[in-house]
């Protein structure tokens, strides 16, 4: 099965659900780390807590509203959450940073097993 067909079949899995939300979050949060300038290291500063605390939260740990409102005050972010529909007619690609993330770790694989030659081609 490929792909797109076991996005299909687990689509309405909530584990499924619960790690792209995590995923999608993290990826959220680290782009506005970069817009503003902001190091993982200041952001613990800016919310008084050990930066190992900051880790657990981008290495996908479960995180709360609560924490969530945290972060983006120290990053002095105004936000609201938007909850978008996936579109059966392919419109809208649940996950899309972690459909990413799996064609680049199939990628890293063919090329340890020696299936592909060079991997930046």
């Amino acid at each position: 099965m490929n792909l797109r067909g076991l996005l299909k079949e687990y689509k309405y899995d909530s584990d499924f659900i619960y790690e792209g939300l995590i995923l999608d979050i993290s990826t959220k949060l680290k782009r506005l780390m970069e817009k503003k300038g902001i190091t993982k290291k200041q952001l613990a500063e800016r919310m008084d807590v050990k930066p190992s605390y900051i880790t657990k939260i981008f290495g996908g740990s479960n995180i709360s509203f609560k924490t969530l409102a945290k972060v983006l005050a120290a990053l002095e972010i105004d936000a609201t959450i938007s909850i978008d529909e996936w579109s059966e007619k392919g419109e809208t690609i649940p996950n899309n940073d972690m459909i990413k993330f799996v064609k680049v770790e199939n990628l890293r694989e063919k090329y340890e097993a020696g299936n592909i030659r060079n991997l930046a081609a």
